[in-house]
């Protein structure tokens, strides 16, 4: 009987981390003389869809 000769191959995978950096401002939101300071985004986007708007 032959042997089978098994190979194996090893890949290398280098881990490659990418920093996003994000500048987060504050924003002022205000709505029936109640007010909000926030800077997430996704937050000052929420109250903007219930009405708030951004103090300039």
């Amino acid at each position: 009987m032959a042997k089978k000769k098994e190979e194996t191959t090893e890949e290398v995978v280098e881990n490659q981390e990418v920093t996003e950096e994000v500048v987060k401002k504050s924003v002022t939101l205000t709505k029936d003389g109640v007010s909000f300071t926030l800077s997430d985004p996704i937050m000052i986007s929420a109250f903007e869809n219930q009405g708030y708007e951004v103090e300039e």
